[in-house]
């Protein structure tokens, strides 16, 4: 698959498995957006790879809703939407229709 050009964001972009999989992205030409609450190291993997950083929390629909605003905004509608941040619940989600309720991250 060809991403040069491509939009691709991240989630838990600033760190672990989020990082290594923006830094590939990037290697590959496409243009990274980063989504972390850790402010110094999402900005540290953006300066480093030439992408986007935006704060955000994921488990917050408020701060998720701005960062997504604000990241298609600096560059376009994604074409991949990778999720690393460090969240979620034993819960079976196979089969399952429709969103898990935010409470079941918090």
């Amino acid at each position: 698959m060809d991403i040069a050009g491509k939009t691709a964001f991240v989630t838990g972009g600033g760190s672990g498995l989020g990082a290594a999989t923006a830094r590939a992205l990037a290697q590959n030409g496409a243009r990274v957006a980063i989504f972390d609450r850790d402010t110094d190291r999402g900005l540290a993997v953006a300066s480093e790879i030439g992408g986007g950083f935006f704060a955000c929390d994921i488990a917050d629909e408020a701060s998720a809703t701005k960062a997504v605003a604000e990241a298609v905004a600096w560059g376009g509608a994604p074409t991949a939407l990778i999720n690393c941040a460090g969240i979620g619940t034993a819960a079976r989600i196979v089969g399952r229709d429709g969103p898990m309720p935010l409470a079941a991250f918090e």
